[in-house]
This record gives C-alpha cells, structure tokens and sequence, in this order.
C-alpha cells in the first residue's frame, strides 16, 4: 500500500476589493470580508478624490475676474482697482483727452469737472 499523498492547502492572502467612498475616513474592504482603516492604497484613492475636490473648487484668477471650472464668476479679490477719472465719470464731449484728466486726477487728488 502506497502512502497516501498530502496535499498543502495555501490560505489565499486577502487582497483589497475596495475603499470607502468620499471623504470621510480610510476604511480598505477586504477580500475575507474583514473591514480595516489604513492602507497605502486606499489613501492613494482618498488622496486623488480630495485633489479633485480641490481642483473643482480652484478659481482661475485673471487680475479682474474668478472663473471656477463649474463655469461660475466673482470678482477678483486682487484686482487692483481702476479709481481714473475716467473710469468714474462720463467725460463724453469733453475736449481734453483721457491721459489729461487722468493726470489732472492723480495730481489734485479730484477728478475735474467734465468740460462741453
């Protein structure tokens, strides 16, 4: 009589079949059906989740205007405001050229009177 054969069984290593979605915390889903916090991989997943949260968030500032990539607008917070004479009252008619009140503004502190 031949001796019987053993056969090694090999438990199969768990493997990550999925991570928590959003932002709350890692929670990494495993294989055996076991729930763990911590893994490199299901911290790459939440780090990539949250760069796009970032970056849907991001304005593109332009000196004047905000454009978000939703496609909404504010103002720019660091716009530089254009306080010329000209940008302030309407000078229409008025003979002298937008560099001379400008000037007259910036030199006497007032924006000079419109000339018809």
């Amino acid at each position: 009589m031949e001796p019987a054969e053993e056969t090694e069984t090999v438990a199969e290593e768990p493997y990550i079949v999925d991570c928590q979605m959003g932002l709350g915390p890692i929670e990494t889903y495993w294989s055996d059906g076991t729930v763990t916090g911590y893994s490199d991989y299901c911290q790459s997943v939440h780090d990539e989740v949250l760069q796009g949260e970032v970056d849907a968030n991001t304005p593109t500032c332009d000196g004047t205007v905000c454009r978000y990539p939703s496609g909404a607008t504010m103002p720019d917070p660091n716009a530089v405001p254009d306080d010329r004479c000209t940008n302030q009252i309407n000078y229409a008619g008025d003979p002298r050229s937008n560099a001379e009140i400008n000037s007259i503004g910036a030199q006497t502190g007032q924006c000079p009177e419109p000339i018809s």
